[in-house]
């Protein structure tokens, strides 16, 4: 009677499994190339103008899902910075996005302390600090009409002496330049 090698079973499982990974790696591709693209929606982003005096819009894309998470996708995009060189960021450098909530119609935004820490100040900066945020959220997104600011999860009076953030404030159409 011969007598079986166990190289040919080892052989045999070594060939099963790649075959068995072969397959699920064939059905994770169909599968995935059967999955609709994200969706993406075009908003505003209120940046300074080239003088320093007007908010400036600027288009961007930004994938769509609940409310939240599309604004906080704004947020984050204009945390970043103009695009465009005849932009000027309206935030100070280091502002990071800690939070968003939306109750009713007013969305909280909690920012970073550098807002405050690396504001320049001038009332100028501040009104297109303030509003850049405000008016971002608020004339992309019809459910918000009012934006209160927060500081480290805390109210503040100002971000640099000029403007009260204390309450909730909706959007400013008066500073933006077309």
């Amino acid at each position: 009677m011969p007598r079986r090698h166990k190289g040919n079973k080892n052989t045999l499982l070594v060939v099963a499994a790649a075959a068995i990974t072969v397959v699920i790696g064939v059905l994770i591709l169909i599968w995935l190339s059967g999955r609709p693209a994200k969706e993406t929606r075009e908003i505003d982003l209120y940046f300074s103008d080239e003088e320093g005096l007007y908010l400036k819009a600027e288009k961007r894309s930004i994938d769509t899902g609940p409310l939240v998470t599309e604004a906080r996708a704004a947020l984050n995009e204009l945390m970043e910075g103009p695009e465009s060189a005849s932009f000027a960021p309206a935030l100070p450098s280091g502002t990071r996005l800690i939070g968003i909530v939306i109750e009713g119609k007013t969305a909280t935004v909690d920012l970073s302390k550098e807002i405050v820490e690396n504001h320049p100040g001038g009332s100028s900066f501040e009104i297109q600090t303030v509003y850049s945020v405000v008016n971002t959220l608020a004339l992309n997104f019809p459910e918000i009409e009012e934006v209160q600011i927060l500081v480290e999860g805390k109210k503040t009076d100002t971000i640099a002496g000029h403007i009260d953030v204390t309450l909730p404030l909706g959007p400013d159409l008066k500073i933006i330049k077309d």
